[in-house]
């Protein structure tokens, strides 16, 4: 009988590593062979030799992906160290920028002090300017430049015990009310968590945090304000800004404490002029 021609053979049986893929050939097959070496001999039967797994191509592709892990490794490992290097430069940075600021506002105390010093010697030594030097100082503690003391109150504001949302913390909003309700009830001075309030003062919330004069706060947050102690509580609960804190305290939990204290310091604070020319 004629063989068949051949347009109606049938194909040859191509390897599976020609079928499969290169790849996945080697992951499927690389220790079948292996294992079946080692049972052979287990059971006593002469072990076949085993078949060569892959040819010269297999054995270059081997050898480029052994190349490229290798160059993937190295050039990880020097990421790395330049990483590391990188940070310690921006640590070392900011480092010398902080040390460098903190040496600047000792200055900048230290000319203010003697400016002061200064001032005041040249005023008292004349008869004449008394009257002016009172002015001054006057001026100064009402717009905050000048430390001050006195008897007062402190309040201590928290958010509410356990705390689960902002409903249950004490907002910048909620000490805006706070501050607003002293000034109302008759303070003459005003600090948060050491910070002199002034005209210019902002309260906020900024990256997170509570800022006042542009300063991070943390919590329990304690506003220091200089008055009259026996009637500073009392008026600040008839205010508006004392019943929105009643409510505060007795519908989400926040906790607010009133200290009558006799002797109060408050800091002064920086204030940068700025002048708007209206011509503009």
């Amino acid at each position: 009988m004629a063989p068949p021609p051949d347009s109606q053979r049938l194909p040859e049986r191509l390897p599976p590593q020609a079928t499969m893929g290169l790849l996945e050939y080697l992951s499927t097959h690389t220790l079948d062979e292996d294992y079946s070496f080692v049972s052979e001999r287990k059971a006593g039967r002469p072990a076949s030799e085993p078949r060569r797994r892959i040819g010269v191509v297999g054995a270059v592709v081997m050898a480029v992906f052994a190349a490229l892990v290798v160059t993937a490794a190295v050039q990880t490992s020097r990421n790395s160290v330049s990483d590391e290097r990188e940070r310690r430069e921006l640590v070392g940075q900011v480092s010398e920028a902080r040390q460098q600021l903190d040496s600047e506002r000792a200055r900048l105390v230290a000319l203010r002090v003697e400016s002061a010093t200064l001032e005041s010697r040249q005023l008292r030594s004349d008869t004449s300017a008394q009257g002016l030097l009172s002015t001054i100082k006057l001026l100064g503690i009402k717009a905050g430049t000048v430390p001050v003391r006195g008897p007062g109150v402190r309040m201590v504001a928290d958010n509410a015990p356990g705390a689960a949302s902002a409903r249950n913390e004490v907002l910048d909003t909620d000490l805006q009310k706070l501050v607003n309700g002293l000034w109302e009830a008759g303070a003459e001075a005003i600090a948060v968590n050491g910070q002199r309030l002034t005209n210019l003062s902002t309260i906020r919330l900024a990256g997170g945090a509570i800022t006042v004069n542009a300063r991070s706060l943390s919590r329990p947050y304690v506003v220091t304000a200089i008055g009259n102690r026996d009637t500073l509580p009392a008026r600040f609960a008839e205010t508006s800004s004392g019943q929105a804190w009643l409510d505060l305290q007795r519908e989400v939990g926040l906790r607010l404490s009133i200290t009558p204290v006799s002797l109060l310091r408050l800091p002064g604070t920086e204030v940068s002029l700025r002048y708007v020319d209206e011509k503009q």
